[in-house]
């Protein structure tokens, strides 16, 4: 994309860029209009829709008036073209294109896809996973981290309606397989070095992913802990019955088997089940 193009960032705090300049987008609910528009971008919203996609019951009189007015700001803040400049005799910069349409019945973001962070993300995820089916690990592994690279945050910061939280538990969830995915391939390419204190900082945060302790238990399998990775087990069983109620699954046990009968372990194939994004 050109140095000048919109981005809009969803993937953290709820921000536009225009190259390197910050575009500055009022409050959080107005914000969270534009990250609406966004998520929707070349599809029309009618007034209606957004006022349903971030306020649930409690509403404020007056709503759609709000939407209209968002929408103005909003508009100005994205179409607003450079200073003028000092020079009386210099020709006024051009108008930047409309790209927040009022069209019937509603409004749309008349954005590229490659605009928006996580429709980026999500294609970077597409393009790993179709890389690693085909054997192409190290490609995989660019761009599974190419896509982690993008977030700086919780997805939709401040944003508090059920759009947002819909998708910022959606794209929450999505980021996790990735990051389960990439320690994945990169068990597969031999990357094992830091893997054994990264996979225990992970699993202080999300202690009831199973996935993670198949693979803390494959890290120390395959680096000669077999006695850490015993003990690994019995502390995922200990925080799934103590928090959850029930047994390590299958795949946990299965590992916890060939450790004890001291069987080569081998990187799960339960990203290979995972449908595409």
């Amino acid at each position: 994309m050109a140095d000048d193009d919109l981005q809009i960032l969803l993937l953290g705090p709820i921000r536009a860029t225009r190259g390197d300049t910050a575009l500055y987008l009022g409050t959080p609910r107005q914000r969270e209009v534009l990250a609406v528009l966004a998520l929707r971008s070349g599809l029309v919203l009618s007034v209606p829709q957004i006022v349903d996609a971030i306020w649930s019951v409690r509403r404020p009189d007056s709503v759609e008036n709000m939407v209209h007015t968002y929408i103005g700001r909003l508009r100005r803040a994205l179409e607003r073209p450079p200073a003028a400049p000092a020079h009386p005799r210099r020709s006024r910069p051009p108008a930047l294109p409309r790209v927040l349409r009022s069209t019937r019945p509603g409004y749309t973001l008349d954005i590229p896809a490659e605009a928006v962070d996580s429709t980026l993300f999500e294609r970077d995820v597409k393009v790993a996973r179709a890389a690693r089916a085909q054997g192409d690990l190290p490609r995989a592994l660019h761009f599974f981290q190419q896509g982690l690279a993008r977030w700086s945050g919780l997805a939709l910061q401040e944003a508090a309606g059920p759009l947002a939280e819909a998708e910022r538990i959606r794209l929450a969830e999505l980021r996790q397989d990735v990051v389960e995915e990439t320690t994945g391939v990169r068990l597969l390419l031999g990357d094992v070095e830091n893997l054994v204190a990264e996979l225990r900082w992970m699993l202080v945060a999300q202690p009831m992913r199973e996935r993670l302790w198949e693979l803390l238990l494959i890290v120390l399998g395959q680096t000669s802990r077999r006695a850490e990775a015993l003990t690994a087990f019995e502390d995922a069983r200990m925080t799934l019955t103590e928090r959850l109620g029930v047994e390590p699954g299958h795949r946990l046990q299965d590992l916890h088997r060939r450790l004890l009968r001291s069987e080569p372990v081998t990187v799960c194939p339960w990203w290979e089940r995972r449908v595409p994004v």
